[in-house]
């Protein structure tokens, strides 16, 4: 039986690749962003994806249900969730004041996110990061999506999958990894519990580990063969950096760099959460 769409939530610093993750892992995706944000998709992915823009959250909502409804899209990619509803704000600010006007921020992204989970397609929503905080009257409130009030820890309360992309020096060649394990400074989650942390920046990947159908883009019809045997071999290959440049250098030959750099790339990404889940499981503690 086919599982339900994810509703994932991402958030981290701008700039880190969180947008360019979700072009490569959504090719036959619609995205809600703004004139000039999806330029690093079309440089790095190869193509410009399909992209309406919205002004703010109930804007954004309409474009859910559309596409939802069309059946053109399996997936639907807001970015950046957290700038959307900072010109909702604005947008609110003429007919509402004081806690009205937090309660009605508050009811539109309620009213997003029931749309997004029902939507029946894959959503996926960019957040700038807001750092952990101590309120005045001395709550703790963790780090998670820069939004206002209690909705950094509400609205991911519906997501299958919450991120936080951070910079990891260790990582070659993306300096940056997610991470998924809540505590008590970040917020995380993994309903599908098949996400390793820290993993690498590769929702696409992440997303099929867990079972979930995710879509090729339509011009490239081998590439998940290939990553399929690309990830076997990497695997049980003692010399992962040169098993992957070979691969690199054949498929760069054939179809060029940014499709041998984006093969190899999931191809590597798989092989690292099989292996990562495999250790993850293999023990007790």
């Amino acid at each position: 039986m086919a599982k339900e769409p994810a509703f994932v939530l991402t958030y981290g610093k701008s700039g880190i690749g969180k947008t360019t993750d979700a072009g490569f892992s959504f090719p036959q995706g619609l995205f809600i962003a703004a004139p000039g944000a999806l330029k690093s998709v079309a440089s790095t992915c190869g193509y410009m994806p399909a992209q309406v823009h919205a002004s703010n959250i109930m804007e954004a909502t309409e474009a859910i249900k559309q596409a939802a409804n069309s059946g053109q899209y399996d997936a639907i990619v807001v970015d950046d969730f957290s700038f959307l509803a900072e010109q909702t704000m604005v947008a609110l600010e003429q007919r509402h004041s004081g806690f009205k006007l937090f309660g009605a921020l508050r009811q539109a992204i309620l009213t997003f996110r029931a749309a997004a989970r029902f939507a029946g397609i894959h959503v996926v929503l960019n957040c700038w990061e807001k750092g952990p905080r101590t309120y005045d009257s001395g709550d703790r409130v963790r780090g998670g999506p820069d939004l206002t009030g209690k909705l950094p820890e509400q609205l991911p309360a519906m997501c299958d999958l919450v991120l936080r992309a951070q910079y990891d020096g260790m990582r070659s060649p993306w300096k940056a990894s997610y991470r998924v394990a809540p505590n008590a400074d970040w917020i995380g989650k993994d309903r599908d519990n098949v996400c390793p942390d820290p993993a690498p920046i590769n929702l696409g990947e992440i997303l099929r580990a867990a079972g979930y159908v995710i879509s090729r883009h339509p011009a490239v019809p081998w590439q998940e063969e290939a990553v399929a045997v690309l990830a076997k071999e990497l695997v049980q290959s003692s010399t992962i950096t040169q098993t992957a440049e070979e691969a690199y250098k054949a498929l760069l030959a054939e179809h060029g760099p940014i499709l041998a750099y984006w093969t190899v790339r999931d191809g590597l990404d798989r092989a690292e959460i099989a292996k990562l889940n495999a250790k993850r499981h293999a023990t007790f503690f």
